[in-house]
Parts: C-alpha cells; structure tokens; sequence
C-alpha cells in the first residue's frame, strides 16, 4: 500500500470523513450471491450480529464473542442473535483488548452473553500471522450492493472510465453474506481512531467472488482454513473524492491480525462462567491509493 493518511472511516456507522465497515460487497454476478454458508462452513456459523443494529459479531468460544470495540462505543449492545437465537450480554463482561508489547488498547472488544451457545462448539485463534497469499473467506452484515457496476472519470462523474465499482448503502438494505480474498499484507499499531490495532489487509479486484467490506461488516471473522484469523474494523478508499457508499476496485479491507493476540483471546475464554464459581449465583491503476480509511 502507498501514500497513506491517517482519516479514519468506521464500517458501523458512516460519518463525514470518517466511516465504520459494512456488510461484504462481492465482485461479480448481481449482488444476491454468497447469503448462505460457503461450502464447509469457513466460519459461517460464527458471524453474528448485535441485536439492535446489522453490527458485526463473531463467536469464538465458551460463550465469548470478539467485535470491534468501536461497534460497543458507538452502538453500546445488549444482545446478540447468532443463528437465529438471542443470547443477552453479561455487561460485567466486557474486555477490551490490548497490545501485548505496547499494552495500547486495541479495536478489539470480548464479551460473554448469559446463556450458553449450544449450536456452534468455538473455533480456534490462529497463532502465527498469514502469509501474504493466503486464501481467506470474509464474513459480514454489512450494506447490500446495486446489482451492475457502477464507472466514474478521474473527477469521479459518473460515466467515465477511470474508476469502477459498486454503489451500496442503506436503500439497497443489508444481508449476512460471505466472500473471498487474499491478504496483501500487514501492518503494525495502525490508529484508526477507536485503537492502535495489529492488521491485515486484502484489496478488492474485479474477480467474481472477491470481497471488500461495507458498513456493519465490522466485527464481522475473517478466516483462513475455517480457523479464525482476523476482525474487519476499517476500509481504505481513493484520496481523491470517492463517493461514500461505494466500493472501488483498488480499494482496501483492514481487519485486526488476531495472531497478535491470541494469548490473550485464549486467556479471555478460559475464564469460568459465573455459575461455575458460585452455583448460587444467578446468570486503481496510476492512482495513488490509498490516502482515507474509514472504519466499518
């Protein structure tokens, strides 16, 4: 990635300048695809959402789920629907996530709900950072796309040859939905203005399948080998006057590089339910890219 700048958007909610991630747009076909589980799952079962808000989550396991933290600051959940079932927050729960080195807080958060998760039996962390290469599968809540492409001049008006994507947004609504990709590469305490976080990134290219995140993606798993790998938290667009509510071929996908804190996730998990403590107790080609992020 070249020429970056430190303009933040969050794929949860979208603001001026500043913008949270989204439900995955994929490449090709006319944007109904992929609103089923993959072929051997690949973290399907995982992703869930918050109850009030299309708002990524996904399960990792003993009844703790992981999302970006901004989605708790800006969205303050009290539950989750995972497969079609509510499970309440323990609000006690809540963990915020830190750099092991640095102990700077991560957009990363945990929490517990209070009843127990039956359907799904937890996956596990991976523990070394992808390779650049490496297939992964995307999954998010996020915004539904227009069903034919969309292309913009340099000035982006509409109908050049410059630039070509997707419109999506909240006419279009939002769909659980899954994609592929291949992490470009990585990058170290990246602020994106709710956490100095560990990420990875993939770019979004004009092959059918290809993911690239939107609003309510964030908190959404990314996945390597149905082993959970990463967290969306923030996309990266043109510098020059993208419209909102696009996806660009050239653009970027962040998600946390959840190797970097996997002992700690680990280590979370591992804590005992409260009823186990006390049984009394109740329950772009020639464009320089990439100049503005937005978390999703």
């Amino acid at each position: 990635m070249t020429k970056q700048s430190t303009i933040i958007k969050v794929l949860s909610m979208l603001f001026i300048g500043t913008h949270i991630s989204l439900a995955v747009v994929v490449s090709g076909g006319d944007g109904t695809q992929n609103t089923t589980a993959p072929v051997g799952d690949q973290g399907w079962s995982y992703v869930g959402r918050i109850s009030s808000k299309p708002s990524s989550v996904t399960y990792v396991s003993n009844n703790w789920f992981i999302t970006a933290h901004h989605i708790k600051q800006l969205d303050n959940p009290t539950a989750v629907i995972l497969n079609g079932t509510t499970y309440n927050i323990d609000s006690s729960s809540w963990t915020r996530v830190t750099n092991v080195v640095s102990g700077t807080d991560a957009d990363l958060e945990m929490f517990r709900v209070t009843t127990s998760v039956s359907d799904v039996s937890g996956t596990s962390i991976v523990s070394s950072r992808l390779s650049n290469g490496t297939d992964v599968t995307m999954i998010g809540n996020g915004y539904n796309r227009e069903a034919t492409e969309t292309s913009w001049d340099r000035n982006w008006v509409e109908g050049g040859s410059r630039y070509t994507g997707y419109k999506w947004g909240s006419a279009f609504g939002t769909s659980k939905r899954w994609g592929s990709n291949t992490i470009e590469g990585s990058q170290s305490a990246v602020d994106d203005g709710y956490g100095v976080t560990d990420v990875l990134f993939t770019d979004f290219d004009n092959v059918d399948g290809e993911a690239q995140g939107a609003t309510y993606d964030s908190g959404g798993g990314v996945f390597a080998n149905n082993k959970l790998a990463g967290i969306m938290l923030f996309v990266g667009t043109y510098s020059t006057n993208q419209p909102n509510y696009t996806a660009v071929y050239g653009n970027q996908t962040y998600m946390a590089d959840l190797s970097s804190y996997s002992t700690q996730i680990n280590n979370t998990i591992a804590i005992p339910e409260p009823a186990v403590i006390s049984i009394f107790l109740l329950i772009g080609g020639g464009v320089w890219f990439v100049r503005r992020i937005f978390v999703i």
